[in-house]
C-alpha cells in the first residue's frame, strides 16, 4: 500500500477525478487515512476530508505532512 492508516494527504491535480462529492469539500484541504469499515480495493483508502469522509484511489492523491494539517 501507497500510504498507511494516519498518514497525511491531499489531492493530486494532476490526476484528481472529480464527483458529486467534491461539492461538499471532497479534496480540498489536507486528509488523514483512517481505517475502512470494510476492506477496499488493494489501490483504495478511506480519507477524512476536512469536510467528511470519501473512499479515494492512490493515485489521485500525494503526502501531505502533519504541520500541512495543522495549519488548516
Amino acid at each position: 500500500m501507497k500510504f498507511k492508516i494516519g498518514s497525511f494527504v491531499k489531492k493530486n491535480a494532476e490526476s484528481w477525478v472529480e464527483n458529486d462529492f467534491d461539492s461538499w469539500g471532497r479534496g480540498i484541504g489536507v486528509g488523514v487515512l483512517v481505517e475502512p469499515p470494510f476492506n477496499l480495493e488493494s489501490d483504495e483508502v478511506d480519507v477524512r476530508w476536512p469536510n467528511g469522509r470519501c473512499f479515494e484511489n492512490t493515485s489521485q492523491l500525494l503526502p501531505a505532512s502533519s504541520k500541512e494539517y495543522d495549519e488548516q
